[in-house]
């Protein structure tokens, strides 16, 4: 019989470092907000395993029964401060079925089967061992082969696995001390281990040994060898097969799948400079650039100082990287300076406003570029808040630097762009927020052309491209390199136009 759970499954900051503090894994992907932000998630992920924790202990007690048997798929991720539904399926005996779910959508499937046995261990007793690992592991494409093998010694943090075991109330549930730490070891070995520092963490199946529940010397640690039986290089998913034994005897053995997450370089100097050429061409005109520390806003901030153009590039949090971009582009006919600010904020716009007109007295490009992280939504009751916070967080980024700096760019006859995407036309099943912003900041594009119509307004749709937006396993595959498309763009910027009512320019 299948219900639903009535209170939603939801993960705080504190989960995550208990969960960390337990497992050892510090992966930075769940624990570093500067990290995450630079990745397709935007925001720190929950560890799947703490999903599957969770989840577990939304299952009925199970008097006189363990854990035999555990598979979980961790079908999309999760974040703090989101409500999750439960779906609770316990209509075998001795095999229950849990799914946690945004919407309709499914982040999280878990299958357990039990066994008739004695009580299980419900408190660690072993001692602290120190942590593996201080830092995930980092290996290359070329060092993840099929054959490769690693082994260690591994104990939960006591302590920290008691506070987890009652937080979710397993013990009662037939999930034991034991069991835990087998799960918890196979979130440290994909996290910090295999691929480590760029683990995305898939799916695990494991079975635990009866004899492990209970065994001979209760402190003794887990011994584990982790073996890489497949790496498919399209998609960087790896197969691996896990065994742990406690001290000589089996305790747990299966399957973990993990992908290998592609970390994107800077944009490429000598391919932009080839796609853009470098002249003075726009020397002594000033550009402000919103979202220029990374990705896309980054090359185009890049192109225009090939050319002679001071760009103010603006980013909210990520400063090593806007401090990095600065140091490339010195060599340039122009020059950029970083800007630190919140592009939707009306008191930074304000300010930003008086600065440029105090150290430039002018502004002649406005490229309207930032946008908040994406998660993937769906229209339905669920989602309805987050995707009007989307949408107006959005449109603020775009209208807050137009309401503050168009009429600079007005005076100057430069051109401002607002930046838009392809979905408009081709909107993706799970971003109705993100589709319903971009069109919303394409209708301010127009009429910002009609009220300023000395200003040339330009909205552009770039294709798919190979910002962190995209850069998952599956996602990744046919897009743009960005520094191609901000070439486009810039060289159309430097061709002189007459403004026009007609904003929006296709550049393929």
């Amino acid at each position: 019989m299948t219900h639903e759970a009535p209170a939603p499954v939801r993960f705080e900051p504190a989960d995550l470092g208990l969960f960390a503090a337990a497992s050892h894994d510090v992966n930075p992907l769940h624990l570093s907000a500067a990290y995450a932000r630079r990745t397709a998630f935007g925001e720190r992920v929950v560890f799947g395993v703490l999903g599957a924790l969770a989840a577990l202990g939304r299952l009925s007690p199970q008097p006189g029964r363990s854990l035999a048997k555990l598979s979980v798929e961790f079908a999309g991720p999760m974040f703090e401060g989101v409500g999750y539904a439960v779906e609770v399926d316990e209509s075998s005996p001795l095999r229950a079925k849990v799914k946690l779910r945004d919407g309709r959508r499914v982040v999280l499937r878990l299958t357990a089967r039990f066994r008739d046995a004695v009580a299980v261990a419900a408190t660690p007793a072993g001692d602290a061992l120190p942590p593996p690992r201080a830092e995930a592991a980092d290996h290359p494409d070329a060092a993840l082969v099929a054959g490769l093998a690693l082994t260690g010694r591994y104990a939960a943090a006591p302590s920290a696995l008691a506070a987890l075991l009652a937080r979710f109330e397993l013990s009662p549930r037939g999930v034991g001390s034991r069991h835990a730490e087998a799960l918890l070891l196979a979130s440290y070995l994909v996290g910090m281990e295999l691929p480590g520092r760029r683990a995305l963490f898939s799916d695990l199946a494991l079975d635990f040994d009866a004899a492990s529940e209970l065994p001979p010397d209760p402190t003794a640690p887990l011994d584990w060898t982790l073996r890489l039986d497949a790496m498919h290089p399209d998609f960087g998913m790896l197969s691996m097969s896990v065994a742990t034994s406690i001290a000589g005897a089996p305790a747990a053995r299966g399957k973990l799948t993990a992908f290998a997450r592609h970390e994107l370089p800077p944009a490429s100097d000598d391919a932009l400079e080839a796609a853009v050429g470098r002249s003075e061409a726009l020397l002594g005109r000033v550009a402000l650039v919103t979202g220029a520390s990374r990705g896309l806003g980054a090359s185009i901030a890049h192109a225009l100082a090939l050319h002679g153009c001071t760009v103010i590039g603006t980013y909210l949090s990520s400063a090593a990287e806007a401090e990095a971009l600065a140091a490339r582009l010195t060599s340039t006919p122009g020059r950029f300076i970083p800007l630190q600010g919140d592009a939707g904020d009306p008191a930074w716009a304000a300010a930003t406003r008086a600065t440029l007109l105090a150290e430039h007295g002018r502004l002649d490009l406005l490229i309207c570029n930032a946008c908040p992280a994406l998660r993937p939504l769906w229209l339905e009751p669920a989602s309805a808040q987050r995707i009007t916070e989307h949408v107006a967080r959005s449109v603020a980024m775009v209208a807050v630097p137009l309401s503050h700096l168009l009429d600079l760019v007005a005076a100057q006859r430069g051109s401002a762009v607002v930046v838009s995407s392809s979905a408009v036309v081709d909107p993706p099943a799970e971003w109705p927020h993100y589709v319903a912003a971009k069109c919303a900041v394409e209708a301010l594009a127009r009429v910002a052309a009609v009220e300023q119509p000395e200003a040339r307004l330009l909205v552009v749709r770039p294709p798919k491209l190979l910002t962190e937006l995209v850069n998952t396993p599956m996602g990744r595959h046919d897009a743009l390199a960005p520094e191609h498309f901000a070439a486009r763009l810039v060289r159309r910027l430097m061709d002189p136009g007459e403004p026009s009512r007609d904003v929006v320019l296709e550049l393929g």
